[in-house]
Order: C-alpha cells, then structure tokens, then sequence
C-alpha cells in the first residue's frame, strides 16, 4: 500500500511540474490578451494583435501597421508552449489563436493561391495609415515565404495546400526564373530559397526567412529536393564560415541583429537535429550566442539569446526583466526598401534607417518573454514527432 501511495505522490508531483504555473506567467497571458483587439477598431480587424511601423531617420509619430506578421507568429509561439500550460492557461491561448485565424484569409493570395501576403489583399492594403505609399500601387508587396511559412506552421492547412507551397518555394528558388544578384560571389549559384513569390521579384536571400521556410519544409516532413538541401546547404556554409554575423543586415535584411539571427537559426536546429547539417551547428551556434550575451545591452536581446540557450539545451538561464525602454527599443523587423537592389547598392544602404522601416510589437515581445519563461521552467519546446517523407 505505502508502495502504491508513494507511485501515485510521484505521479502527481510529476503533473504539477509539468503544468503548474506561477503569477509571472499567468500575468504575461492576461497582457498578451489584453493587446488582442476585442471589438470596433480604427485600424484593425477583431483578433489582431497591434504592431507599429517606425520612421527612425524623421521625427514622425508611429504608424499602426495592420500586418499579418506578428498576429501569425504570436499565435504559432503560443501554440509551441500550450500544452506546457495549466489548464486554464491553455484555454486562454486556445481563444487568443482562434480569433487570430479568422483573419487569415484576409491576408491570402489575392488569386486565391495558398500563399500569404504581409498586408491585406483584396483590396491591397498596403503601407496603411501612409498618404504617400498606400496610394501607390508600385509599392504593393508581392506574397512572400515568411509569412506564408509563419502562416502554416501556426495553423492546420490541408495537405494539398501545403503541397502548393512547396511547389511555389521551389519555382521560385534562385536561379529558377533568375539569379540572385546581391550576395557573396561564392554563394550565387546555390539555388536556395528566396524571399519572394512575385512573378517579377529579383532573389532575395535572407537567412532568418529560410530558416522559417526549412522549419515549414521540415516540420511537414517533406521529402526534400534540391532546394531544400541547396538551403540547408547554405545556412551550414554561412554559419561554419562566420559569414552570418558579420554583416548582419546584408544576411538578414529583414531581420538585422544578431540576436534575431541565432534566435531563428537555433529555433530550427534544435527542432530538426535529425539533419547532420543542422545539427552540426550546434556548437558554433552555442559559442556565437555565449560571445553576444556579452555584448547586448537590451533586455529583449538578452531574452531572445537566453532562450536559444535553452532550446539548445543549455539550461540554467535567470529570468530575465526587461524595462519598458528596452521594448520601446527593440526592432524585431525590418521592411528593407533596398533589400533586392544589386550589390552594390543593397550593401550601402541595407541598415540605412533613410530606406528601412522599424516595426514594434508589444504583444509579440510578451509573447517571447512567456516562451522563455517556460522554457526556463524546464520545458521543452519541440515540435510533435515530424511525418515521414511524403
């Protein structure tokens, strides 16, 4: 009988680790929802999450950007983390998510193909609340792989949609329709992914968008082709060389930081070490984030290498406070104006803030402060057991 107590005291201590809460967290979900947008809004949609686009280089206020970007990447962080929650914690994510995909299709292809736009479509609502570039059609953004990614790995898609995706990465990969003309002369024939879906859109490499695309491509359990491993391919040469920190806005033009840089790569090793190339990153990846630490001075920066620490497995990360200042400072993306111009060109200008807006969300940075914490809890964030080759 002691013996049978005893199993069942385990059992259930074991249950309380894992789902047990503290007031830190559930205070970062009661501010996540209370961003989400619950009734009549100038400017966006129920079930948004607000974001702002800055202008660093003028002296003008804010704009509320109505994209898809961070509603989607929210939702697919929250999704990782849910079943580390407590119950009642999981019921408030599963809300926040289900109204956040009612407005996905507002951001679909405006043909009705499977990929996803980071502005509304139809109509296109491009650069909103901006007199000038909203009311220039030259200025529409084609669909692109980012978001599409972001999109399907934060949802359920059916497969034949997903195999449409799969098909549109690969037709539009470099060298498919033409070459990429804006990076390392070693790397140009590599027929990676590119940034873009449009018909007419130059190549554009950017490293944290093809280690989204590898995780959609990978988590799918897609057999790969040569793009996919041409891309693997090259996120192996770019990290083993040091290629990737060393001009970071040229690698990540839509992303820029370092910090942004591991945080997606690790987010793709650790999911996908079945893949000796990835996996082979690793270590380098885990020295590179040790040297930032020691180099960041913002809190969302420190959050963002703590928690791919975590996911690389190395524990024993502090919470981490961020004051108010550090967000309000703190870019997680950029909309690079020179992003597919020819070299040299996108080199002059690719951190310029003259030709890159700065985009803010405070919902999302709640969002990686949770996911780090519960990683820091001893959770492991890892996506279900992948599907085997289609």
């Amino acid at each position: 009988m002691q013996k049978i107590l005893l199993f069942v005291s385990f059992f259930l201590y074991g249950q309380n680790a894992v789902f047990a809460q503290n007031s830190y967290v559930d205070s970062l979900l009661t501010r996540i929802a209370g961003y989400q947008v619950a009734g009549p809004d100038p400017y966006y949609e129920q079930g948004m999450f607000p974001s702002q686009r800055i202008y660093l280089s003028r002296k003008r206020p804010a704009k509320e950007d109505d994209n898809i970007f961070f509603t989607g990447l929210i939702v697919w962080t929250l999704r990782t983390i849910r079943e580390e929650l407590s119950f009642e914690n999981r019921q408030i994510v599963d809300a926040l998510c289900d109204q956040a995909q009612k407005n996905y299709s507002r951001y679909r292809n405006k043909d009705g193909g499977p990929a996803y736009n980071f502005w509304q479509t139809k109509p296109s609502k491009h650069f909103p609340n901006s007199a000038y570039f909203s009311a220039r059609k030259k200025y529409i953004l084609p669909d692109d792989l980012d978001d599409t990614s972001i999109i399907y790995l934060s949802a359920d898609f059916a497969d034949s949609l997903k195999e449409a995706v799969k098909k549109l990465i690969a037709e539009n990969a470099n060298g498919v329709k033409r070459t990429i003309r804006n990076t390392y002369k070693k790397y140009k024939s590599i027929p990676a992914y590119s940034t873009w879906f449009g018909k007419n859109m130059p190549v554009d490499f950017d490293i944290c968008v093809q280690a989204n695309g590898l995780r959609f491509v990978l988590d799918n359990g897609f057999r790969l082709d040569k793009y996919d491993s041409a891309t693997i391919r090259l996120v192996n040469r770019m990290v083993t060389s040091g290629k990737y920190l060393k001009r970071t806005p040229y690698n990540a033009p839509h992303y820029q930081k370092a910090s942004i840089i591991l945080y997606h790569l690790a987010r793709l090793v650790a999911a996908h070490p079945q893949h000796k190339a990835l996996c082979d990153l690793k270590a380098v990846l885990v020295q590179d984030i040790r040297s930032q630490l020691q180099k960041v001075t913002n809190g969302m920066e420190k959050v963002l290498l703590q928690t791919s620490l975590l996911r690389l497995g190395e524990g024993g990360a502090e919470r981490i406070i961020v004051s108010p200042e550090d967000m309000e400072g703190f870019y997680f993306f950029v909309a690079n104006m020179t992003s597919v111009f020819p070299n040299p060109v996108k080199g002059l200008f690719a951190a310029s803030r003259k030709t890159n807006f700065f985009y803010h969300s405070q919902a999302y940075y709640l969002t990686l402060l949770l996911e780090h914490e519960m990683l820091r809890l001893g959770s492991e964030i890892l996506p279900k057991s992948s599907p085997g080759p289609r």
